[in-house]
């Protein structure tokens, strides 16, 4: 793999857990102080973010492929660790 796909591949990650984060941020302050407009002013901001990642990803030329790959593994651990941050009992 040459030396600017592994920095692509890097900022990708970066990204995705930044917004692994971003989330599971978004979730815990909802449930803490049930703010619906703060939440809801977070949660497209956090959308306005994934679509941009998105065409930096088309941009670069990343396969669809690696995207789906990585959109995978992004829910496979969002999904669990919002649920026990909203439900934490």
């Amino acid at each position: 793999m040459i030396e600017e796909k592994k920095v692509q591949y890097f900022n990708i990650i970066l990204c995705k857990t930044g917004m692994l984060l971003i989330g599971l941020g978004l979730i815990r302050a909802f449930s803490i102080y049930q703010d619906k407009s703060s939440f809801f002013l977070g949660f497209f901001g956090y959308i306005l973010v994934s679509i941009h990642i998105q065409s930096l990803e088309k941009r670069w030329g990343i396969p669809k492929k690696h995207t789906w790959i990585s959109t995978g593994i992004f829910l496979l651990l969002f999904v669990p660790l919002a649920y026990w941050l909203a439900f934490p009992n």
